[in-house]
């Protein structure tokens, strides 16, 4: 995903209407009138961390030695009057309050100030959509869990424009254009959100001690009550090895798929799926010394016979690119909606 550089949004859609709204004229704000944007918190923490002490005395130091180089954007307060809410600089405003500690005089910054009825309609799209863009192209590192938050913000907020797909295009895809990757790695990011995964999980993830991949696939498509049973297991078997080490070595590719399998299994048999979790039987393979394998079986002529037309039976090579273009179609179908 690409970081930093000119121009930090994408053109065209969207994207244009934020730029156009950026294209306004230019006015120094006092850093006092300066608040962060209200709906920038999801259960009472920020989408985007941050920046430590560290980096921030370091972006301190730039704006003291080479002054401002860019715009903040803000829009006027409709909770607060007569503040600013920032949606595009929060770290910038923090460092220059650093700096005014230093030069009491050097207490505005420039900013670009949008218009509060084009940020507030449709449930604050406009805000949301720059606030994300802005933040996800301009940092570098996001953790998994930060881009998760993004990213549903995001799609939530072109959702509530009432958009449909443009040019053969779902608004999946839109969206992975505008933050340049892929809509397979935005499904998979927007796995590791509160409403979906447990803290515990989602710390995980971003300390990279699970396969984020297929834990997407796996442990978050899991319900609530499991995840935290499972976590539960895994803690007590971890003593005294920290939880998040042990994980790395216990919840593999291979082990998190066995998992979902036991899971799907004893949900299928369940009365009440949604209250149902795995037990420490269902799940004593991870505590073994031995690893799950899995196995590959070459399939049988009948078995390939049953998925390549009849009239390509006597023809190998026109079989197997048969075989060939139906993966390479499969796997378009999975970066686009995920599993069968």
């Amino acid at each position: 995903m690409a970081r930093g550089g000119k121009p930090i949004i994408p053109t065209g859609g969207t994207a244009q209407r934020i730029q156009d709204q950026r294209n306004r004229s230019t006015h120094s704000i006092p850093l006092d009138k300066l608040i962060p944007y209200h709906r920038e918190n999801v259960n009472g923490n920020p989408i985007f961390r941050d920046y430590s002490q560290d980096k921030l005395e370091q972006l301190a130091n730039s704006l003291e030695r080479d002054g401002q180089v860019e715009n903040i954007i803000v829009f006027p307060s409709e909770q607060q009057p007569g503040m600013y809410e920032v949606l595009s600089g929060k770290q910038r405003t923090r460092a220059a309050r650093l700096v005014q500690q230093k030069h009491p005089e050097r207490s505005t910054l420039n900013a670009t100030i949008l218009d509060l009825q084009a940020v507030k309609a449709n449930t604050f799209a406009l805000g949301d959509l720059t606030y994300v863009l802005t933040n996800v192209h301009r940092r570098d590192q996001l953790l998994i869990s930060e881009l998760g938050m993004a990213f549903e913000m995001q799609f939530q907020a072109e959702k509530h424009q009432g958009k449909t797909a443009k040019e053969g295009k779902d608004t999946l895809t839109q969206l992975a254009e505008q933050n340049q990757t892929s809509p397979s790695f935005i499904k998979c990011a927007r796995q590791f959100i509160p409403a979906i995964a447990i803290p515990e999980i989602i710390a995980l993830a971003d300390s990279g001690s699970i396969p984020v991949s297929a834990a997407s696939q796996t442990l978050t498509r899991m319900n609530k009550a499991t995840q935290r049973g499972l976590i539960e297991l895994l803690r007590q078997a971890s003593e005294p090895e920290e939880l998040s080490s042990y994980c790395k070595k216990k919840l593999t590719t291979a082990a998190l798929r066995a998992l979902k399998e036991t899971y799907d299994t004893r949900v299928a048999a369940a009365e009440d799926p949604e209250s149902n979790v795995l037990t420490r039987e269902d799940v004593a393979f991870l505590f073994a010394d031995t690893k799950p394998k899995t196995v590959f079986k070459a399939p049988t002529k009948k078995a390939l016979q049953k998925v390549i037309p009849e009239q390509l039976w006597g023809d190998q090579k026109a079989a197997s690119e048969y075989l060939v273009k139906a993966m390479e179609e499969l796997k378009r179908y999975k970066e686009k909606y995920g599993e069968l």
